[in-house]
């Protein structure tokens, strides 16, 4: 019996020792640097961008947010027309800033007065400039970045209505080392959101890409950024959502 029960103490003692090493241990694993807000207020024109962003937002309604990159700071430049047509009237704020990644998307929510508005609808679209460089778990990360995104923006406002974007392919031939890490997050998106209320993921990189996998200049000058006929494309093709989300009616494809 006296032996029974020693055994007995010694196992759950060395249980006891592998779960606190455990825990221990991932306590001591680093969050991914894709989910750790960082800012950019050393740079002057990001942080003017950044303060005039706050100076809309606190004024109040904003009805729909357009959340990335450059890719999406876009539709201030060439794509202002386009912008102007499908998005004036619905009571938007750009928060595109050139060369952000998922860190600095989630900064940007964290310091912005978002508690001013509540609006009904956001199109997000970031990670590109995460996946430049191949890295350890490279796509894994960026896709958990995109998700602390939507996270961040659902606990903000519970009943927003999010359009998540697939990343945008680049490089003119299919022979891009980004691509295929571009790709590999997408893929991991649809199960990583699937229990996800209101948020819907979408695919247009069909738009960006011929039969043979390459991209036509007329539609990124740079393979990365659209030109105002690709930004005509792209919201066209997501308008129907777009305009679901608000609750209006689509808006018929600008010419």
């Amino acid at each position: 019996m006296k032996k029974t029960l020693k055994r007995s103490c010694w196992l759950l003692a060395v249980l006891v020792l592998l779960t606190s090493q455990a825990i221990l241990s991932a306590q001591e694993q680093p969050l991914p640097p894709t989910v750790v807000p960082a800012n950019k207020m050393d740079v002057q024109w990001w942080k003017e961008r950044h303060e005039a962003n706050k100076a809309r937002i606190a004024q109040g309604n904003v009805d729909l947010l357009l959340v990335g990159d450059s890719i999406t700071h876009g539709w201030d430049g060439v794509g202002t027309k386009v912008q102007e047509y499908y998005y004036g009237d619905r009571n938007f704020v750009n928060m595109g800033f050139g060369g952000d990644q998922t860190q600095h998307v989630l900064w940007r929510l964290n310091d912005a007065p978002m508690d001013k508005i509540e609006p009904k609808a956001a199109m997000l679209l970031i990670g590109i400039n995460n996946l430049w460089g191949d890295w350890e778990n490279c796509s894994e990360n960026v896709a958990l970045g995109i998700k602390a995104c939507v996270d961040k923006l659902q606990s903000l406002y519970p009943d927003i209505k999010i359009l998540v974007l697939d990343i945008f392919p680049t490089h003119e031939t299919a022979d891009s080392a980004v691509r295929p890490r571009a790709a590999a997050t997408n893929a991991l998106l649809p199960e990583l959101l699937k229990d996800y209320k209101n948020v819907t993921i979408m695919d247009i990189n069909h738009l960006w890409l011929d039969e043979n996998g390459k991209m036509p200049k007329e539609l990124m000058n740079d393979f990365v950024h659209p030109t105002e006929y690709g930004y005509k494309l792209w919201g066209a093709e997501v308008e129907p959502v777009i305009a679901k989300m608000l609750g209006d009616e689509p808006k018929a494809k600008m010419e």
